[in-house]
């Protein structure tokens, strides 16, 4: 079983050293959230894929996830035409992010001939005032987008209410405790009481992807800690988990 992973940037799942819209070890940093990624998947394979077999992870960036739709727009300009009642155009962008990049995964596993699961990282970018029901249609927008894709179960949405920093604080400023809060905090970052301001409160001038991949490396991460107190975590975990679970059962396509 193999992963690919696209985000946002340097500071969630991390990014390509080659100046490359895709990459693999060495030419691949990555970030604090795909150390969460390999944490949870080393609790099923018995060892960290990144630490002992990094070539198992393949990276998309977002330019080059944006690069494949713009190519096929040129080809099939109806094929974009996203299906359901959800057309906004902020959901129509998770969805459309899902589905290319569930599209590169199956081709990958023709190319290499081995399982893939997808893991795409967006910020939700909510805030305590925002409907439960707009983060639900992102979430539902990228599992369509799977869907759409063929990839089914083994897409994972890796959807943090309100930022990824908002499980990072659960585990270093709050000791993993009280964290259902952290839900709530503002998801603009120039808010006072932003997550990513108290991290940088809580990690102090150290605030650095380096950093927080040392940190979680010294310190780990206790995923079913946040996950019990974290709805957008405790998701996320399960998807990843059923992935896995779908992936080490699938027989891909050889080339």
């Amino acid at each position: 079983m193999k992963i690919v992973l696209s985000g946002e940037g340097p500071s969630d799942l991390g990014k390509c050293t080659n100046q490359q819209g895709e990459c693999q070890t060495p030419d691949f940093a990555p970030g604090p959230m795909t150390w969460l990624v390999d944490r949870e998947l080393e609790q099923r394979l018995c060892y960290s894929p990144l630490e002992c077999t990094p070539h198992q992870y393949h990276f998309i960036s977002e330019a080059g996830l944006q690069a494949r739709a713009q190519a096929l727009r040129a080809q099939q300009p109806r094929a974009l035409a996203l299906t359901g009642k959800k057309r906004g155009q902020e959901t129509g962008f998770f969805h459309r992010n899902a589905w290319m990049l569930g599209q590169i995964a199956l081709e990958f596993e023709r190319k290499e001939g081995d399982s893939f699961i997808a893991v795409l990282f967006r910020d939700s970018d909510g805030t305590r005032n925002t409907a439960c029901s707009e983060y639900q249609d992102k979430y539902e927008s990228m599992r369509q987008g799977f869907l759409r894709a063929g990839l089914g179960i083994r897409g994972v949405p890796m959807l943090p209410r309100p930022k990824s920093e908002a499980w990072l604080l659960c585990a270093i400023q709050n000791k993993y405790q009280h964290c259902a809060a952290l839900e709530n905090l503002p998801g603009t970052d120039d808010a006072p009481r932003s997550a990513k301001r108290l991290l940088a409160e809580a990690l102090g001038d150290s605030y650095t992807t380096s950093t927080l991949n040392d940190w979680i490396a010294e310190h780990g991460f206790d995923g079913e800690q946040v996950a019990h107190q974290m709805p957008s975590y405790a998701q996320f975990r399960a998807d990843l988990h059923a992935a896995y679970t779908a992936a080490t059962s699938a027989k891909p396509d050889t080339p």
